[in-house]
C-alpha cells in the first residue's frame, strides 16, 4: 500500500479553514497547494487566521512555485494528484495524519471541488492517525532532522509540505526502531 503523509495549515482552532495542505508520499513525491490570499476566500480567511497563523503561516507564502490556487483548485489538485498516486501505485493510498482536523480538511476541500471527483477518490484514499505512533523520541528526533534540512529549501516549522515531511521522517524512524525490536526478539527465539 501507498503511504502519503499529510499535514494542513488552517485559520484558527475554533474553526478552521484551509490554507495550504502538503502531502509527502513514503518515497519523497511531494504535492503542495496554498490558498490564493487575493482572492474573496483568501482575504475572509486571511482576516480568521489567529496571530499565530499571520506570524508564523503566512510569512512561508509563495516559496513553492505553482502552489498558489482557489479553494476549487486546492481540492481538484489534490483530489487527482492522490487518484494518479493510486493508480501508480496499483494500491490504495494509506493518507497518514497526527491531527484529525488536517484529513477531515483535506477530504471537505477534494468534496467542494466536486463530489464526483469525491466519491472516486474516496474509493482509493484510507485514512490512517499515526499520531500514536510517531510522537516517541526516536520520531521527534528523525522530525528534527527533516527540519533542518528543509530550512535549506526555505522552508520552516508551520509550512504544510514541511510539516507533512517531519511526520513522513517520524514514521521511518519509528517502524525502523520497530522492525530491529522485533528482528532482535526473534534472534532471542
Amino acid at each position: 500500500m501507498m503511504i502519503a503523509f499529510l499535514d494542513t495549515e488552517f485559520t484558527n482552532f475554533a474553526r478552521p479553514e484551509l490554507l495550504s495542505l502538503g502531502l509527502v508520499t513514503i518515497d519523497g513525491c511531494e504535492h503542495y497547494v496554498e490558498l490564493d490570499l487575493s482572492t474573496e476566500a483568501g482575504q475572509t480567511r486571511r482576516k480568521a487566521a489567529s496571530d499565530f497563523v499571520h506570524d508564523e503561516v503566512f510569512d512561508q507564502w509563495g516559496r513553492i512555485p505553482g502552489a498558489k490556487a482557489t479553494e476549487w483548485e486546492m481540492g481538484r489538485r489534490t483530489g487527482e494528484w492522490l487518484l494518479q498516486l493510486a493508480e501508480q501505485s496499483g494500491t490504495r493510498v494509506e493518507v497518514a495524519f497526527d491531527y484529525q482536523t488536517d484529513f477531515e480538511l483535506l477530504s471537505d476541500s477534494i468534496r467542494e471541488s466536486g463530489l464526483e471527483l469525491w466519491n472516486r477518490v474516496r474509493e482509493v484514499v484510507m485514512p490512517v492517525n499515526v499520531g500514536p505512533l510517531t510522537g516517541s523520541p526516536e520520531g521527534e528526533l528523525a522530525a528534527e532532522q527533516c527540519f533542518r534540512e528543509l530550512s535549506r529549501r526555505g522552508l520552516r516549522r508551520h509550512h504544510a509540505l514541511t510539516d507533512a515531511g517531519a511526520l513522513r521522517s517520524s514514521y521511518i524512524a519509528v517502524k525502523a526502531v520497530a522492525l530491529q525490536m522485533a528482528r532482535a526478539g526473534q534472534d532471542r527465539t
